[in-house]
């Protein structure tokens, strides 16, 4: 899988689309690292970057050794 600049703006608008329709609701935790690479059909480190993006938003915060969960009171604007 070859990653392409805006593969991680996709995967970001996708979960971001996701908490703001409510489909992913405060404290749900995501899919993994792999799983959302399957999903997206892009890379794992691609998946990285667009968590990472998503964190520094202020959506998703990571717990080490637990996983991605959207944040108790995510930004909506």
């Amino acid at each position: 899988m070859t990653s392409r600049p805006a593969d991680y703006l996709r995967v970001v608008e996708a979960i971001t689309d996701q908490i703001r329709s409510g489909e992913l609701s405060p404290g749900d935790k995501l899919p993994s690292y792999s799983q959302l690479a399957g999903q997206y059909n892009v890379s794992i480190s691609t998946t990285q970057a667009a968590l990472r993006i998503l964190r520094e938003r202020g959506l998703v915060e990571g717990h080490q050794g637990k996983g991605t969960y959207v944040t108790q009171n995510p930004p909506l604007a």
